[in-house]
């Protein structure tokens, strides 16, 4: 996977998931529209040409009852669509507003990844560390949106898995409190399994005071 596909990645299941929503959001209104069909349908029968024995009272009130599900459902996907989106906006601009503090954790992430064992993750986390405030890396962190994760694994040899350090990332940020839970879930709720995230030691955050 080269480095577009690597950047591009972490979009696609959000995209996949509002496409999905769209679709469903689709049918729901087409079914509300055959709910409504049905009923006029119903009215002109019962009015131009009724069958004798037909309740047609009771055929619309079956009807009208479905359609009032199928309207509280679109309504309730609807608003959570709009809260997911809410969600992600919040989220994304507290990504840009700590940008420098999420690379630098995605970098952490990288770091612990290849270590072998303790004693070559201190080295590796105190390397970072001064790597990571060179004033000229600073600038550049800051100057590189939203490449910077990418360029930094290529300089310093670490690998360009840059999905799997900014969610690494990410999970940190939210148990600092610095980024909203993902998806807008309630931040008291147990966190989902992340396959992404490695196991081992997490990141530590640096010191930012």
């Amino acid at each position: 996977m080269d480095a577009t596909q690597t950047d591009q990645a972490p979009e696609a299941a959000p995209a996949l998931q509002e496409e999905r929503t769209a679709r469903h959001l689709r049918m729901l209104a087409r079914a509300a529209d055959v709910h409504m069909e049905i009923i006029e349908a119903t009215r002109t029968e019962a009015v131009e040409a009724p069958q004798p024995g037909v309740d047609y009272g009771q055929r619309i009130a079956v009807v009208t009852r479905s359609l009032r599900l199928t309207l509280l459902l679109e309504d309730k996907l609807s608003r959570q669509a709009e809260e997911k989106r809410k969600a992600a906006a919040q989220r994304e601009a507290a990504q840009e507003d700590w940008h420098g503090l999420r690379v630098q954790l995605a970098m952490m992430a990288a770091a612990y990844e290849v270590s072998g064992d303790g004693e070559e993750a201190d080295r590796r986390e105190a390397e970072m560390h001064e790597r990571l405030e060179r004033p000229e890396v600073v600038e550049f962190i800051e100057a590189s949106r939203p490449e910077a994760v990418a360029a930094l694994c290529r300089r310093w040899g670490y690998p360009v898995r840059v999905e799997q350090w900014l969610e690494m990332a990410d999970e940190a940020m939210e148990e600092l409190g610095f980024l909203p839970p993902q998806g807008g879930e309630d931040a008291a709720d147990p966190p989902e399994p992340r396959p992404a995230a490695a196991p081992g030691r997490r990141p530590r955050a640096p010191d930012t005071g």
